[in-house]
């Protein structure tokens, strides 16, 4: 029997990796349309969660899913206290610490919003007060292109701070997720979307080095997209 185990952990490390051992707590924030979050209820829908759904199904593991504010979100990476992270952009210093799936959860792009329909078709919003969420960083190309400076950005909280600065005209554009600002965007009148297609980026899941073999997780993100 020990050998029979030995060759057994020895020809397939992947799936011990993938056992469900210990239930896996996956941070994930409020990111809608992709990730909603309902405080009250503390309940998850969207996408994102679908397809956590299917790979703890499928995977046979077990998985909590958290909710924590962006802000928070960005510090706990780094600490290693939960296993996993999603929807995560992959970047150099997140891989530092972080086994990135190699497939996609999706691919979005940013938006810019305006109260101001004249002014939504402009390439040049140089000296102009953006409102953007905190901790986002801005693309070299969309900053170049738009000629935006830093300096003239208002950092919000959150998304939803970043379109009340727009509704009570501290600024005049926001920048965001276009699919998470048409979201926010519709319990305010008025407000017109234009989708900034110079840069797009894909997130992924990311997990704690170690907790699972990411081919498997990849795998079945694959499934889950071909039965859509």
């Amino acid at each position: 029997m020990r050998a029979t185990l030995l060759f057994l952990a020895l020809t397939f490390p992947s799936l011990l990796l993938a056992a469900p051992s210990k239930t896996l707590r996956c941070v994930t924030t409020h990111y809608p349309p992709f990730t909603i979050y309902d405080e009250k209820a503390d309940t998850f829908t969207g996408l994102d969660i679908d397809y956590i759904k299917f790979i703890e199904k499928n995977l046979n593991l077990k998985i909590d899913v958290v909710h924590l504010p962006w802000a928070r979100v960005k510090k706990e990476m780094a600490l290693g206290y939960y296993d996993c992270y999603f929807s995560l952009a992959n970047t150099e210093e997140r891989a530092k610490y972080l086994d990135f799936t190699s497939v996609p959860l999706h691919t979005t792009k940013y938006g810019l919003f305006t109260l101001n329909k004249d002014k939504l078709l402009t390439d040049d919003l140089s000296n102009t007060p953006i409102a953007m969420l905190r901790g986002v960083i801005l693309p070299e190309i969309i900053a170049t292109k738009y000629t935006i400076n830093e300096n003239n950005l208002l950092r919000s909280l959150s998304t939803k701070d970043t379109f009340e600065l727009l509704e009570k005209k501290r600024v005049e554009y926001a920048i965001t997720n276009y699919q998470a600002g048409l979201w926010y965007s519709k319990k305010y009148k008025n407000i017109y979307a234009r989708q900034l297609n110079d840069y797009s980026f894909p997130v992924y899941i990311a997990f704690k080095r170690g907790v699972i073999d990411t081919k498997l997780v990849d795998e079945k993100i694959k499934q889950f997209k071909a039965q859509k």
